[in-house]
């Protein structure tokens, strides 16, 4: 039997009366809940139905795909046999509205906020019908989706996201009871962290908010992990649990957040039961960023399936997707050294490494957006053409095999080096320097806040106001795809 050791510090009086209990027990780490009875028939068994919804089948977990070829829409809320031609368009726009934010630890959270209050400044969060989120970006994006009305300001958000959430990873690691109890149990550091993350951010009267907490009015929020297993994409959604049989809506956010979070070596995995089988069988998550640090193929695959299931009746006017993109441009600052210690290589080296790894891969995520979205016949010099544009630009309007505007803009924190107008000299250097942890210096988040605002306004200002005009069916000029988007 599974033993949930979710469990706060323990004192030194009950610990060997605890070790013994785990000793005899075993079991392995879970917070996961059944969904339906075991010897329930699968076709009387209930869906889950929360505000973490892809509304189509994108097969986003370990399964024989060769037998699901059923791509009809299943809605958000009604029973599980229920089908329709269109996922609703709850801002009856007619637009896919999509926002992807990326890893990158507290740096992310910080600047993906920063991003959120601009974009909600302009008229524009308010309109986005999903939000995928990666690693430390999961910290801004959960937490818009399920905090009151009074929770999300400026204020408090900054305070909330710059906490120390490391260093109450380092310090209750190292508590000697703890370290003993991690020994003896499953309770491990990621258990350490999802604990920092609920209380911070996740709590409400001394209660955990789950998946069920998620507000009706904000965009439906899917997490991004990784199957430690198969290598795959693990999306924290109502169809990925309906598959293992778990409730969704009594999932702890924080713990989903920890697991999209979950760096391999520096953080365990987090575990889920898989409760569709009577076997003892668990699936193993780890940071989403190892099979999209941004967060947006989910998006893209999501838009994709339902107008495959709505057979192109759903969102006729198109698709927006917004990247919010914390990746900055690696400098090691050896340029005045003549050796490093081996301590010093392993860590410059891995910074080099996983930064140009995941810039690259970021490179080639927004290209197949470009890729998997234009009609059949479009010759090559059109798509190196839209692809250059994105990359240099930031933003690009393409349309897909249906004739349909598609818009991509990427709001890149790299991008800042392409302003003119900045608060000090060194401003790009500053941002480039924060590092991945989660833990970031006050005066750090304040200059991604002002990066957010200077790409918006100096950036980005004219694209977001076309974006925004064709939400509001405003027809606009738009510039020539060969012009620099400033």
């Amino acid at each position: 039997m599974g033993i949930n050791y979710h469990l706060q510090p323990v004192s030194r009086t009950i610990l060997p009366f605890l070790l013994a209990a785990a000793a005899v027990a075993g079991g392995c780490t879970y917070v996961n809940q059944p969904l339906n009875a075991p010897d329930l028939l699968l076709e009387g068994r209930r869906a889950n139905d929360t505000r973490a919804a892809l509304g189509a089948d994108i097969t986003p977990v370990l399964i024989n795909t060769d037998k699901l070829r059923d791509t009809r829409i299943r809605p958000a809320s009604g029973p599980a046999t229920a089908m329709t031609n269109a996922q609703p368009d709850e801002n009856h726009d007619g637009f896919f509205v999509g926002v992807a934010v990326s890893g990158g630890g507290s740096r992310s959270a910080n600047f993906a906020a920063g991003c959120m209050f601009q974009l909600q400044r302009l008229g524009l969060l308010q309109r986005a019908d999903y939000i995928s989120s990666v690693s430390g970006g999961s910290l801004a994006a959960a937490y818009y989706c399920v905090a009151k009305d009074e929770e999300w300001n400026p204020a408090d958000v900054q305070k909330k996201l710059t906490h120390s959430f490391a260093t109450d990873l380092i310090v209750q690691t190292l508590i000697p009871w703890n370290l003993l109890w991690m020994l003896a149990t499953d309770w491990d550091r990621s258990d350490v962290l999802a604990d920092s993350f609920e209380k911070t951010l996740f709590s409400r009267g001394g209660k955990a908010l789950t998946f069920g907490d998620l507000r009706a009015d904000r965009p439906r929020l899917i997490i991004n992990s990784t199957d430690l297993q198969s290598g795959k994409a693990f999306l924290f959604c109502n169809e990925t649990f309906d598959q293992i049989n778990t409730d969704l809506a009594k999932y702890p956010l924080a713990h989903a957040v920890a697991a999209s979070s979950a760096v391999p070596v520096l953080l365990h995995q987090v575990t889920l039961r898989d409760f569709s089988t009577t076997f003892k069988e668990y699936r193993h998550l780890i940071d989403g960023g190892v099979v999209d640090n941004l967060g947006v193929k989910t998006l893209v695959e999501t838009y994709r399936a339902q107008l495959r299931g709505s057979k192109g009746e759903a969102y006729p006017k198109g698709a927006i997707f917004i990247v919010i993109d914390a990746k900055t441009n690696y400098d090691a600052k050896l340029s005045s050294r003549g050796d490093t210690s081996l301590l010093e290589t392993l860590e410059f080296g891995a910074g080099v490494t996983s930064t140009v790894l995941l810039n690259r891969a970021s490179s080639a995520t927004l290209a197949e957006i470009i890729l998997d979205s234009a009609p059949d016949r479009v010759p090559a010099v059109t798509l190196r053409r839209e692809r250059d544009e994105l990359m240099n630009n930031g933003y690009v309007r393409i349309e897909n095999i249906d004739g349909r505007p598609v818009y991509v803009l990427h709001l890149a924190l790299s991008r800042v080096q392409d302003l003119s107008d900045l608060p000090f000299t060194s401003f790009t250097e500053s941002v480039n320097n924060i590092n991945t942890y989660f833990n970031i210096d006050p005066t750090e988040a304040y200059h991604l806040y002002q990066a957010a605002d200077l790409l918006v306004r100096q950036r980005f200002r004219g694209p977001l106001q076309e974006i925004s005009d064709e939400l509001n069916g405003i027809a606009t000029t738009r510039p020539a795809p060969t012009q620099p988007v400033r």
